[in-house]
């Protein structure tokens, strides 16, 4: 992904790809980390800040990465994950779920919004 950084498809498809190693495997989580993989994901989010796929990939690398190793947590964190996710989620409504739930992971803070509680009333037949 170093090499073509320039390119987002390239970016989003290498986000995608690591997501996909990291999810629910913590050996493959740490071997993504130990080769730079939390860091070109964050390089290629603020390469393309405009691109909504690299912004949804990259927040879901950054949450796999820590859902099962949060000892990778600090990590990531002082790498300025925080800030980025924080500026897709702005950027993006589409990015809204997948960034708040990178927040979440990550330890930092953010207002998940109950939208149901399932009260107001019995379900009608």
């Amino acid at each position: 992904m170093n090499r073509h950084m320039a390119s987002p498809q390239i970016c989003e498809m290498g986000c995608a790809a690591l997501g996909m190693f990291a999810l629910r495997k913590p050996e493959n989580c740490r071997v993504i980390m130990e080769n730079g993989g939390a860091l070109m994901a964050l390089q290629a989010m603020k390469s393309h800040p405009a691109e909504l796929h690299v912004q949804k990939q990259g927040c879901m690398l950054l949450r796999n990465l820590v859902a099962r190793n949060p000892d990778f947590t600090a990590l990531i964190l002082d790498m300025g994950a925080e800030v980025l996710i924080q500026q897709a989620r702005a950027t993006h409504q589409d990015c809204g779920d997948l960034a708040k739930a990178a927040l979440r992971d990550l330890g930092c803070k953010v207002v998940l919004q109950e939208l149901w509680t399932g009260q107001k009333g019995g379900i009608s037949r």
